[in-house]
């Protein structure tokens, strides 16, 4: 009997308030604060959700986060704006490294949309909060970091996917590896041919 592949099954929801509780922490306590862009690892376990959970449940993350982050620790009135970018990013990283091999190319892609998202809209949530400059403004100050930003997000994702395609998760949410899935179908095969 097949278990169900549903974002309700014990493990996604552990796994899932895991992340949601690593997200406040790397968004909100790992970071330098500054008025035009925060530098933090909230990033990262919106894309370890999409590549190991799927779109949902990394728009869950992002989402949650944000909203729990804002709570424990506030930084001024809480916005949804920044809560709607993270669930967009989150359905990035999911519909992008969802159950496929960690590849370059793939990671590189999602976190470019993802960080182009994170810099367009923010800007805009920020001119809607902050009326001193307009959202070209915002737009313009906060781009140069994400020239830099960006490249090293590409970097950690791409090296935490690698680590975790080689970790002992739960069967549905290990990532692909070109070799582990080759040696496995014979093991279901001969599993198959035992239970008949």
């Amino acid at each position: 009997m097949q278990k169900s592949k549903s974002i309700f099954r014990v493990e996604t929801i552990t796994f899932t308030a895991l992340l949601v509780a690593l997200q406040v922490v790397l968004g909100n306590i790992v970071q330098v604060p500054l008025l035009e862009k925060q530098y933090n690892l909230g990033f990262l376990p919106i894309a370890v959700a999409g590549a190991l959970l799927g779109p949902i449940p990394a728009a869950i993350v992002g989402a949650l986060g944000d909203i729990i982050g804002s709570i424990l620790f506030p930084q001024g009135a809480y916005f949804p704006g920044f809560t709607l970018t993270n669930i967009l990013v989150g359905l990035i990283h999911g519909f992008m490294l969802h159950k496929r091999k960690p590849n370059v190319l793939r990671v590189i892609i999602s976190v470019l949309a993802a960080g182009i998202v994170n810099m367009l809209l923010n800007s805009f949530w920020l001119s809607i909060l902050y009326t001193s400059k307009g959202y070209m403004g915002w737009l313009t100050v906060r781009a140069p970091s994400y020239l830099v930003e960006i490249p090293l997000q590409m970097v950690v994702v791409m090296l935490t996917l690698f680590a975790l395609s080689r970790m002992p998760l739960p069967a549905d949410l290990r990532l692909p590896t070109g070799k582990a899935n080759i040696q496995e179908e014979p093991k279901n095969e001969s599993a198959e041919e035992a239970d008949s």
